[in-house]
């Protein structure tokens, strides 16, 4: 500790050593013997010095002795919190402390896990994920950094920030210090969502990277210290940011936003060290201050529209979108479910079309993911087909709320029926069956089929691979079969060549296949 007090006194010129020596009560009188000691090394005449010298030295050995003294449990407590109150040269550091520990403390009385909060309960509250971050929710990418996963996660990340922020805030100065933070912790979420935005990134160990690269840049670039003098701080550091970085490699670990902010932190050590002519001081102008604040804030927008939104950031983005559609699109049905013929146009007409427009709303983004496959390419065609019934059906209901049809008539109640095997696909995991089976062309088929004005004859009914007869337009597959709701796994229907191809001329008209549970 005494080395690193020495080296670092040894960077700083003369005047920023009689400043420190002239505000002496601020500080700890350790600090001021090695400021003096460093004035005598330099052979600087200074009045009074060995009257200063005697002074401190005797306080900091009655410090020593009441340091060495059993302490009362009081005094322990009080020498902790120390951590946490602002001082000269330790100001921002404890502020972004207590900033971590009382967003920690408000999610605890929230209800969300001290030790293991879940992605969702995480994601509420601020943190980044990709899908969101990159539709308009910018403001994830810093609430991220003071959001932390369990009590571990925090206290390792906070004894962290104390250990760099005592060594770096002092050198460098409130402002530029902070800045600094503040633009580490934007890059590392940046990194994180560029490298991996399906996951829900939080705490505060991209900026404090940042810091740790900032202070290796810092010592390896001022001129006053020698190669040897360095040699011991720069391997120390190295070793420490090392170390996480490979720790960081286990899983469950965001080494992405390490990366990112201690890259920033490496640059933005250089910025300042070119500002300062490869000196320390804690003298930075404000000028000069607000166009690297501007400078970084730039850059960081840029990278932030850069980073493309496609792929699975879109799809999940667009699932949980569609997710939030439906619930609001299907409460004016649940509500004519409620009144059934009673249910007036004046009331439910502007509702069933404002449902129209969401399910609008859907289509239009499902129609935008084209860079999916697999599973999730399924998912989509068959949401997809499943939207654009739902559509048709409310279509279908405002008409007959209009001109005061029966709701339920048989029209309506194929789409529903349709829908239904949609619901029932998406709701086990078998899209790609329906995929398989129906081409996505379903909807077509449900209209032109068994859903238009003059259908051309009678479906074949199949249910389990056996064909149990022909139903028409108006009767209801799980009824002709003899099946009740629940019994029913999934429903497809074919048409043309898929219906001859699977069942012959008995399916001229097209087949509607039952499986059941």
């Amino acid at each position: 500790m005494e080395d690193t007090l020495a080296a670092e006194l040894a960077m700083l010129d003369t005047a920023q050593l009689l400043n420190l020596l002239q505000s002496r009560e601020q500080y700890e009188p350790e600090i001021t013997l090695a400021v003096i000691a460093e004035l005598e090394n330099r052979d600087i005449q200074v009045p009074n010095l060995e009257d200063i010298k005697h002074y401190t030295q005797a306080v900091y050995e009655a410090k020593l002795e009441q340091e060495n003294r059993p302490k009362t449990i009081a005094e322990k407590v009080k020498d902790f919190l120390q951590v946490l109150v602002p001082q000269p040269g330790y100001y921002i550091t404890p502020i972004l402390l207590n900033i971590n520990l009382l967003v920690f403390i408000v999610m605890v009385l929230a209800g969300i896990s001290f030790i293991s909060p879940q992605a969702g309960q995480l994601f509420a509250v601020g943190g980044n994920y990709g899908p969101y971050t990159l539709s308009g929710q910018w403001w994830r990418l810093l609430t991220s950094t003071f959001i932390h996963a369990g009590i571990i996660h925090l206290l390792l990340n906070m004894l962290a920030l104390v250990s760099v922020g005592r060594q770096l805030e002092v050198m460098l100065g409130r402002v530029p210090f902070l800045i600094s933070y503040l633009l580490c912790g934007l890059s590392g979420s940046l990194v994180s969502t560029w490298w991996d935005g399906t996951r829900v990134g939080v705490g505060a160990s991209g900026a404090i990277f940042g810091m740790f690269g900032l202070l290796l840049v810092v010592m390896a670039l001022e001129q006053k210290l020698s190669w040897k003098d360095k040699r011991a701080m720069l391997g120390n550091l190295g070793f420490v940011i090392a170390i996480n970085l490979g720790f960081g490699m286990t899983d469950g670990i965001d080494n992405a936003a390490h990366a990112g902010g201690l890259v920033a932190g490496l640059i933005l050590g250089a910025v300042l060290m070119l500002r300062s002519k490869r000196l320390v001081t804690a003298n930075y102008s404000l000028t000069g201050n607000a166009i690297m604040a501007g400078a970084g804030l730039v850059l960081v927008i840029v990278a932030y529209n850069l980073i493309p939104f496609n792929g699975q950031k879109r799809y999940l983005y667009t699932m949980d979108q569609i997710v939030q559609k439906e619930t609001i699109a299907l409460q004016p049905l649940q509500q004519i479910s409620e009144v059934g013929e009673n249910a007036s146009a004046s009331e439910f007409v502007p509702k069933v079309e404002a449902g129209i427009k969401l399910w609008e709303e859907a289509e239009v983004m499902l129609e935008e993911i084209e860079d999916v496959d697999g599973k999730e390419k399924d998912r989509v065609l068959v949401m997809l087909d499943y939207v654009r019934l739902r559509k048709k059906s409310y279509e279908m209901l405002r008409d007959d709320l209009q001109n005061d049809r029966e709701l339920l008539n048989p029209k309506q109640q194929q789409i529903l029926w349709a829908i239904d095997g949609y619901v029932n696909a998406l709701r086990q995991g078998k899209e790609s069956e329906v995929v398989d089976k129906t081409l996505h062309d379903v909807s077509e088929a449900t209209e032109n089929t068994l859903g238009t004005d003059n259908p051309p004859g009678k479906a074949l009914l199949v249910v389990d691979g056996v064909k149990v007869g022909l139903i028409g337009e108006g009767e209801m597959p799980a009824q002709a079969a003899g099946l009740k709701e629940n019994d029913i796994d999934n429903i497809t229907i074919l048409k043309n060549k898929q219906a001859l191809e699977a069942f012959g001329e008995e399916a001229a008209n097209g087949a509607v296949v039952i499986k059941t549970k």
